[in-house]
């Protein structure tokens, strides 16, 4: 089974595309709720949206995660809710913030920001690569340029794999 990072059934819950860098345990998405409703209350929706957003797109936990540990976290007397707009708006008690500046809890994000952000700037590059072949292949005549295609696809494989096992040469200062 592939873990592409596009796919709906690998992207909720994992952080990482290609190489799942990150999947939540049960404790851990507590924590890390607790440590994103310190900055303002938030429904449900947009602790999902705000988890996605600060992860870079690399994690998208989903509301069948989110939502069983909202309501654990409101049994614990750690937030509380309240209806705003017909949405359920959650934010953190005074138990739920002492809870949540002791946590050692480290947001995945933190640790994986850059990697995130490379990948996410990568995979716009590959999107628009992805729409140029498009055109390609949906040219008339267009077997003698997809067979070119596939040359500077190969190409830029071997390059890519090249790069990969290249290994990195101390920085001189």
């Amino acid at each position: 089974m592939h873990k592409c990072g596009y796919c709906s059934h690998h992207r909720h819950g994992y952080m990482g595309g290609w190489q799942g860098w990150y999947r939540a345990k049960r404790g851990d998405i507590g924590s890390i709720i607790l440590s994103l409703l310190q900055d303002k209350p938030m429904h449900g929706y947009e602790i999902i949206s705000k988890l996605e957003e600060k992860s870079h797109g690399m994690w998208r936990p989903s509301a069948g995660s989110v939502y069983p540990t909202l309501q654990l976290l409101e049994e614990q007397d750690l937030v509380t809710s309240e209806e705003k707009n017909g949405k359920k708006v959650y934010s953190l008690t005074n138990k739920g913030k002492k809870t949540a500046e002791e946590s050692k809890t480290e947001a995945p994000w933190e640790e994986k920001s850059a990697p995130a952000r490379h990948f996410m700037e990568l995979k716009e590059v590959i999107f628009e690569i992805m729409a140029t072949l498009r055109q390609i292949a949906w040219q008339d005549n267009a077997e003698d340029k997809v067979k070119r295609v596939k040359e500077i696809l190969g190409d830029t494989k071997s390059k890519l794999a090249d790069l990969l096992n290249e290994v990195d040469k101390p920085k001189s200062s």
